[in-house]
């Protein structure tokens, strides 16, 4: 047994009272004989023998009223039945740190705050209700999970002030992976009695599948583990219901040329249930505004704009398209860079060369890259192609090659396939079309080389579909490659028309590889691999039409040219990031130690050395917390890279899942729910100190109450 309000038991002494009353009333007996006395004496005897029981009676009842009203004021508990005991604890918080955490706070508990801030606000306040000598650890869970601390702390004090540089800007919250680091991060919790605590607003998005059923296998592991911890799912609300986005802004070319028009896809959405009407949308180029165009959406609904711009420059670009109207600002922007270059120099070796218009394994290519040459157009084509028979091929040929294509090579002779491994790890790229040509045994055993070498996978052998069955076609699903990220919208082209009578049957192994696409017989299409400082990508199929009509769709052309410029500009910044990522740069080895100065959006600067990891030379930034345009520039130099920051849109529609749905996910992995922090505080006192017990003492005080009344009428009867 224990008291919440130990000091209160004091009130329990005023049980004297009623029993000084009682003894101070207490009369002297004065015997009187007279002569009928014997004839009652029995009776009386009796009757005084009643009233002594019916005073006692009374008596106790006085005096346990106030005891009974003391222990309710000190609130006991009774601890046999607590589980964590009085002791020291290990805390564990899931802070739930993804940008829908900026959205306001509900204003009834925190006007004019964030979600995030009201998080901090009871986290801290959870802290101070810890007792003496207890541990706590915090594990941003937006985005990728990460520790706040190196190792949990005792100095309870630090965590607020650590958490204060905490932006909440981070992508969704992935439950599983969030729980796998907080299993981690408990297993090095000094105390045996441990609590988990998810802090989170539990965006629909992020919580829709789990409420439906899906398995979280790491929080089962979690509450499996001995001791077994507390776990509370702790939700922090908002009352925001209406917000406008930037979905997405797609570039139609990673790369440009010097005045070639540039095409911007923008994707507006809205959240909410609200129409929107006239929304102005601007378009920018280097932070300058240039033309503004309006939308209506409807509920719930989206509206796609396009705009063109050309720049006169070569080098780094800003395009930027921001939206006006709601009240949420943080996702109403989206960044781009755009590469503006002389010309990119690609290498095309054709392993089966033909006279024949369009027959040569190369043909193709050469048109869907330069089709303004080939069509002897006034405009410029930022692709130079180079063709040259896989017979004739010298290492000559190799210099000022940004790309290398392969269509339909045999096998690669001499000190080739050598020069070109060393050309990709300098950093350059290389696409393999292997044709109904090439040598299966020496593409296995010298390309592939069971993954040491440079092709990205072995080759199990070929696939066809038969004449009167459906062919294959490329898998629809949404695509995360940044070559392929242009075709997630269908006005891009169907890519589903491209239809495959014959493939090979490439098996990649382990994580070194990306699929880019697959078909829909669940192999892939086109794979990439990581080769020193560029990339390699292999084709499952031909470049010509010998086994697809794919270089007979429109788009084929932006397709290769997307491909190719990827992997030209596969070692400078990408056109965008997602906040919550860190920039890390390439750069050759003679740029060892080298300095640069970092400007973010507002102005503020600060420097960066170049470091050397392995045979790689790179210039790391810390996680970045901010979207917007940063300039990143060699101490000493004019050299400056352009880099943009977005906020990841899946966190922009901020619907919260419903109470109950969190209740449910709870339930099924026997944790608590709370969503204030005096519910969460009841909780705490019932799961630390045991259950309390005044809500029965209520009851025999009231019983008490009636008692005596009762008694006292009795007595007064006779």
């Amino acid at each position: 047994m224990n008291f919440l309000n130990i000091a209160l038991l004091a009130g329990g002494l005023a049980f004297l009272i009623p029993l000084i009353i009682h003894l101070l009333n207490k009369r002297k007996v004065v015997t009187v004989r007279w002569g009928a006395m014997h004839l009652l004496h029995e009776v009386i005897r009796q009757r005084k023998r009643k009233m002594k029981i019916e005073q006692l009676l009374l008596l106790i009842t006085r005096i346990s009223i106030p005891i009974v009203l003391a222990l309710c004021l000190a609130r006991p508990v009774l601890t046999a039945l607590r589980s964590l005991g009085l002791g020291s604890s290990s805390l564990i918080v899931m802070l739930d740190d993804s940008f829908s955490m900026r959205a306001p706070a509900a204003q009834t508990t925190l006007p004019g705050g964030t979600v995030m801030q009201q998080a901090r606000q009871d986290m801290q306040t959870m802290l101070t209700d810890l007792p003496s000598g207890s541990s706590a650890q915090v594990i941003l869970s937006g985005g990728t999970p990460r520790k706040l601390l190196d190792q949990a702390t005792t100095d309870l004090d630090l965590v607020p002030k650590k958490l204060s540089d905490v932006p909440a800007m981070s992508g969704p919250m992935a439950a599983n992976d969030a729980f796998q680091a907080a299993t981690s991060a408990l297993k090095d919790a000094p105390n045996a009695a441990r609590e988990v605590v998810i802090v989170s607003d539990f965006q629909e998005a992020d919580w829709r599948a789990v409420a439906d059923g899906a398995a979280l296998p790491a929080l089962d592991s979690l509450s499996k583990q001995e001791p077994k911890p507390q776990i509370t799912f702790f939700r922090v609300g908002s009352d925001l219901a209406e917000n406008l986005s930037i979905a997405s802004a797609d570039i139609s070319a990673l790369v440009a040329a010097e005045s070639q028009p540039i095409g911007l896809r923008v994707r507006i959405k809205n959240h909410g249930k609200r129409a929107w009407q006239d929304v102005a949308v601007h378009l920018e180029a280097d932070g300058a505004r240039l033309r503004t165009a309006r939308v209506s959406l409807a509920p719930e609904g989206e509206a796609v704009l396009s705009f063109t711009h050309a720049f006169e420059k070569v080098g780094d670009h800003s395009l930027s398209v921001r939206l006006e109207g709601d009240s949420f600002a943080d996702d109403n922007a989206f960044h781009s860079i755009v590469q503006v270059r002389n010309q990119l120099n690609v290498l095309l070796i054709d392993g089966s060369p033909s006279n024949e218009p369009l027959s040569g394994a190369a043909d193709f290519l050469e048109i869907a890259l330069t089709p303004h040459t080939v069509a002897a157009a006034s405009l410029k084509d930022l692709i130079r192609t180079k063709k040259i028979d896989l017979r004739k091929i010298r290492n000559d040929d190799l210099r000022q090659q940004e790309v290398i294509i392969m269509a339909d090579v045999q096998r690669l002779q001499g000190n080739t396939l050598n020069d070109i491994d060393k050309f990709v790890k300098e950093g350059g790229g290389l696409l393999v079309f292997a044709g109904p040509d090439c040598d299966l045994d020496w593409y296995n055993r010298e390309f592939y080389r069971k993954g040491e070498g440079l092709y990205p996978s072995a080759i199990k052998g070929q696939a066809r579909t038969d004449a009167d069955a459906p062919p294959a076609r490329i898998l629809m699903q949404r695509f995360t490659h940044p070559s392929a990220l242009y075709f997630n919208d269908a006005r891009a082209g169907r890519l589903q028309d491209a239809e495959f009578r014959h493939w090979f049957e490439l098996t990649p192994q382990g994580d070194q590889t990306q699929r880019i696409f697959n078909l829909d017989r669940n192999v892939p299409l086109m794979i990439e691999k990581k080769r020193g400082r560029g990339r390699v990508i292999a084709a499952a199929t031909t470049a010509n039409a010998e086994w697809s009509n794919l270089p007979l769709q429109p788009f084929f052309v932006p397709l290769m040219q997307r491909l190719t410029t990827y992997l030209a500009t596969v070692g400078s910044a990408p056109a965008w990031q997602f906040v919550g990522s860190a920039i890390r740069l390439p750069l050759e080895k003679a740029e060892l130690g080298s300095e640069f100065t970092l400007r973010d959006p507002t102005g503020q600067t600060q420097t960066l050395k170049s470091v050397k990891e392995g045979d790689a030379v790179f210039v790391q930034s810390p996680v970045i917390s901010q979207p917007g345009i940063f300039q990143l520039q060699k101490v000493g130099t004019e050299k400056t890279t352009l880099l943009a920051f977005n906020i990841d849109g899946a966190e922009s529609d901020l619907k919260s899942l419903p109470t109950a749905d969190i209740q449910k996910i709870a339930k099924r992995h026997d944790a608590a729910y709370a969503d204030t922090l005096p519910a969460y505080q009841a909780l705490d006192r019932t799961r630390r100190h045991g259950s309390e017990l005044w809500q029965p003492l209520l009851i025999a005080l009231l019983a008490l109450l009636f008692f005596e009344v009762l008694l006292q009428q009795r007595i007064a009867k006779g």
